[in-house]
């Protein structure tokens, strides 16, 4: 269950909106639920029951419930018995895929249609199906709308996901309030991190669920910031609205649940199950072992690194004017101090094992034309120089400490990256690189040909193809091992592309499937660390015998 949306019916049952109604491997496909559930947790309606699997819908103001068919492009009027009472055609409003909606105190919809990030329609339309308004193009750039609230002014109140901020637009869409900044997350209690929700109550107060900070955040009328208290903490919530008794129901999709949240932070209701009782991590990214045994992970939306041994988390200290921030790549070095790329701060770190800061490079000491933007990985080569992958400038360098550059992949005609997530430089001076946006690995020599690339691996049941892969490493017996991250797998096969193993499923843990994995640190042919990013934790697995996987979760 990854419940996204709630809302309390006048006889005290509740909508919800799963966006996992039905399990599946792939991300980013338009499967989904909506269920009516008393206290009692048993199900009045389910659109899986009635031969729907794409439906995401709200309560009407009448009784009824909306059920938008995202996949149908069309809107199902539902009466309390589950009876369908009227459809309302959407091929006419956008050609986009219709991705969600509200009902309106004005009885009518708020309906988002969205392909991508920034290519998106959002219409008013009434219970006609009459286009009353559409957002023009000249407003606000959004990025990624996830929920949408008409005003009594008429205004809408928005939460941008994708640029980190909630908007109120009025109907020219231009921005009359703002709060948290474009394209700068943080967890500072005047920024947001991929916001899921926003709502203005009647006295002027704002809630958000700030996903990715795992908290719920509300600003009153005069500014001042507090975090609403829930026992036991929430992980990814996507929704949140204040009920007429002064409780809250919360979508915490990362525990698999909806609660109601008194002003004191009690549970008083929940449906579903929590996944875990506590959580370490907040979107890990790098993972490796010590050789003292201890688990050095990137805590990426921790803004920290962080070591783990016999089940003890310590925070790797480190003495800069800067904190981390959103650190994606942390690697043990032989000195024993670690390499950092410290992706939003755009720069490289090596820290002592006391904190002490060793070595930095920053974005603005590299030798033009190169910069640094978003650097995803970094490795300490042989000859003391850096090999870092900069995600947002599609771009492989080899640079000093002093940034000066010697090598450069990405930015010629013979390689073109497409937001590249790692590098990896083999023996013979090959790099080998997870060129994630062209769903590829490539293998580039020294003179910058590709003399290699894997687009898919060859097994018994025929090609299995990549899709988003956002790691990739070459252990010592010249194993590969690839997070297939869009497929939610890894994969080990020969460096040729011949497949060994497939690892998809934790049978026996509570959370079976991995759910985005973004990075794989081989330990031999058989042994891998995984950072199973969505899931926020990390899992050591070993084969002991082929086709059986037996996984230390930690």
């Amino acid at each position: 269950m990854a419940p996204s949306f709630v809302e309390q019916a006048a006889d005290g049952t509740c909508l919800i909106v799963d966006e996992l109604g039905i399990e599946k491997a792939v991300p980013f496909r338009f499967e989904c639920r909506t269920i009516r559930v008393r206290r009692d947790g048993s199900i009045i309606y389910d659109t899986l029951s009635a031969g729907f699997t794409d439906g995401c819908g709200c309560l009407m103001a009448d009784g009824h419930t909306a059920i938008l068919r995202r996949t149908a492009w069309e809107i199902l009027i539902v009466s309390a018995k589950g009876e369908i009472c009227e459809r309302i055609g959407l091929g006419t409003c956008s050609k986009r895929m219709p991705r969600f909606l509200s009902w309106t105190h004005r009885e009518t919809f708020l309906i988002v249609f969205l392909d991508r990030s920034g290519n998106l329609d959002v219409v008013e339309i009434d219970r006609r199906g009459r286009l009353l308004w559409y957002l023009p193009s000249s407003g606000f750039n959004l990025g990624v709308p996830k929920s949408l609230q008409l005003l009594p002014s008429g205004n809408i109140l928005i939460a941008d996901e994708f640029r980190h901020v909630s908007v109120e637009l009025d109907r020219r869409g231009q921005v009359v309030w703002q709060f948290g900044e474009v394209g700068n997350p943080s967890d500072r209690p005047d920024r947001l991190s991929n916001p899921r929700s926003a709502r203005r109550l009647s006295d002027g107060t704002h809630l958000f669920a700030d996903t990715r900070n795992h908290r719920v955040l509300a600003i009153r009328s005069d500014g001042e910031a507090s975090v609403r208290y829930v026992q036991g903490g929430l992980c990814d919530p996507s929704y949140v609205d204040a009920l007429p008794n002064g409780n809250c129901l919360i979508c915490d999709t990362g525990n698999a649940r909806v609660i109601e949240v008194t002003e004191s932070g009690e549970i008083v209701w929940e449906y579903g199950n929590r996944k875990a009782s506590s959580r370490s991590f907040s979107y890990p990214r790098s993972v490796e072992l010590s050789q003292e045994g201890a688990y050095v992970v990137a805590d990426t939306a921790g803004n920290r690194v962080v070591r783990i041994r016999d089940d003890s988390v310590d925070e790797w200290p480190i003495d800069d004017e800067k904190a981390l921030f959103w650190p994606r790549c942390a690697r043990i070095l032989s000195t024993g101090s670690v390499l950092i790329a410290d992706a939003r701060h755009s720069r490289i770190l090596e820290v002592s094992a006391r904190g002490t800061v060793l070595n930095k490079l920053c974005h603005d000491r590299v030798t033009a034309p190169h910069t640094l933007h978003d650097p995803h990985d970094v490795w300490l080569l042989d000859t003391g120089r850096l090999l870092i992958t900069d995600s947002s400038g599609d771009v492989v360098i080899e640079a000093d400490w002093g940034g000066r550059v010697f090598r450069s992949i990405g930015r010629e005609d013979k390689v073109q990256l497409k937001d590249p997530h790692s590098a990896q430089a083999l023996n013979d001076g090959t790099i080998i690189i997870c060129d994630t946006g062209n769903n590829r690995i490539v293998f580039v020599d020294e003179a910058g040909d590709i003399v290699k690339e894997i687009e898919a691996i060859h097994g018994d049941s025929g090609w299995m193809r990549l899709y988003g892969p956002r790691y990739a490493e070459v252990g010592d017996d010249r194993c590969l091992v690839i997070a297939d991250t869009g497929n939610n797998r890894v994969l080990a096969c020969t460096v040729d592309g011949e497949f060994v193993w497939e690892l998809s499923r934790i049978p026996e843990s509570s959370i079976p499937l991995l759910h985005q994995p973004r990075w794989a640190h081989l330990r031999s042919r058989d042994e891998v660390i995984v950072s199973d990013h969505f899931n926020h934790r990390i899992v050591h697995v070993r084969r002991s015998r082929p086709n059986h996987d037996h996984p230390e979760d930690r």
